[in-house]
């Protein structure tokens, strides 16, 4: 399943690019311009995989302020 996550950030976007980048079932990862701050593309095999890694790892990233998860159909 893919899914992309927007999210907010406090400080400096792109170092938190760097740490998205690094987790596992992050396929890419940019700091862009709008209302949020950062865009994921994230690939993993279920939706329990999807929850995990948005409430477990991307949200305990230093800078991440807020996630929006919208899972492409």
């Amino acid at each position: 399943m893919r899914a992309y996550v927007l999210m907010g950030t406090q400080g400096d976007a792109r170092q938190v690019v760097e740490k998205i980048r690094a987790l596992k079932g992050i396929k890419e990862a940019d700091a862009v311009w709008g209302p949020n701050d950062v865009i994921a593309l994230v690939e993993v095999d279920s939706m329990q995989e999807l929850s995990d890694l948005v409430a477990g790892h991307i949200r305990a990233v230093a800078g991440v302020t807020s996630t929006d998860t919208r899972i492409v159909l």
